[in-house]
């Protein structure tokens, strides 16, 4: 099942699209135990309870390192930690405030942990992977760094990453999946329309506001003379501004109202600036948009949305299976 389909009788054709609903049924939470991962576990409860899913936790043990003189024991202490980690993982939901209900799994790998992470999204035909940032216990490659971002990379489905502080518990209070205010961006090429399915969906659920931005970049070759970079500057951000509006028209649903914004500077900085000060609850983002800048692409914008970004991000990818059934 995808992760969002049309629902109704009239599904065919771009007057569709206020038909589109979220469906997922299964979410795919990492956890180390740290405190952090605690609320990332309960921030995907959050989600699963309200879209009705089932929750998938997952462990991943590293394999201990292989020294010069053996490796007997370690597979001892592999058994041992998955054994460890198993009732911990086990304890681990009522120590979150997680509603056991919710739970359809809770396994241990052995392994790398960005590669079993995505394979058991795979396997559990994940709609979704929640993935929380600097839960940073004894296994610092189960979150955030360079395993989030591999994931982000890899993944075969939707991953939403959120960052420590933007699901901190307020008043004791469980973190809440209710964004107001969505922000999703575009370079006008065909991957970036991969996220707007997604984006009115998210809107439409929680009656959320829906801006669509795009960035001019500002960094040009140092042969162009500042005069030159000044006109062509000028003229993209002119060209961004009557185009952005009639791409919006074209490609979001024309009954919801959509904001546009025209940003100029270094892609992924701007992001981050105008979720910030224009209290952005949640970024989507798909991957691979390259145009001849290549500014949204995954190795450079998203990765660093994803680091920066101060409220959760939601990346699509363009090669995944598709969100949105036509």
């Amino acid at each position: 099942m995808n992760a969002l389909q049309n629902v109704g009788p009239n599904s065919k054709g771009a007057g569709s699209r206020s038909g589109l609903a979220i469906k997922l049924n299964h979410i795919l939470a990492p956890v180390d135990f740290s405190a952090a991962s605690q609320r990332g576990a309960a921030f995907a409860a959050c989600i699963a309870r309200r879209f009705h899913s089932q929750l998938h936790l997952l462990y991943v043990v590293e394999p201990p390192s292989l020294p010069k003189w053996g490796y007997v024991h370690l597979i001892f202490k592999e058994a041992k930690l998955r054994h460890a980690a198993k009732e911990q993982l086990q304890e681990f939901p009522l120590g979150c405030g997680i509603d056991p209900d919710l739970i359809e799994s809770g396994k241990v790998r052995s392994g790398d942990a960005e590669f079993e992470i995505c394979r058991a999204a795979v396997e559990e035909n994940a709609d979704l992977i929640v993935i929380a940032s600097h839960g940073l216990g004894g296994l610092k490659h189960a979150l955030i760094g360079s395993t989030s971002e591999a994931v982000v990379r890899h993944a075969p489905c939707p991953v939403l990453t959120v960052r420590e502080h933007t699901f901190a518990a307020e008043n004791g209070r469980q973190p809440c999946f209710a964004p107001r205010r969505i922000l999703v961006t575009t370079d006008f090429s065909e991957a970036s329309r991969k996220a707007f399915p997604s984006a009115m969906s998210l809107a439409r659920e929680f009656e959320a506001s829906l801006t669509l931005a795009h960035v001019v970049p500002s960094h040009w070759p140092a042969e162009i003379s500042h005069m030159g970079i000044v006109l062509e500057e000028n003229r993209m951000l002119s060209a961004a501004r009557e185009q952005l509006p009639q791409f919006c028209d074209a490609e979001l649903d024309p009954d919801m109202h959509v904001e546009t914004l025209v940003l100029e500077g270094g892609p992924a900085h701007e992001i981050c600036t105008a979720a910030e000060t224009q209290s952005i609850d949640l970024i989507v983002m798909s991957t691979h948009g390259h145009t001849g800048l290549k500014r949204f692409a995954l190795g450079s914008v998203t990765e660093n949305v994803v680091r920066h970004a101060p409220c959760p991000v939601l990346v699509v990818r363009e090669r995944e299976h598709e969100l949105v059934k036509i």
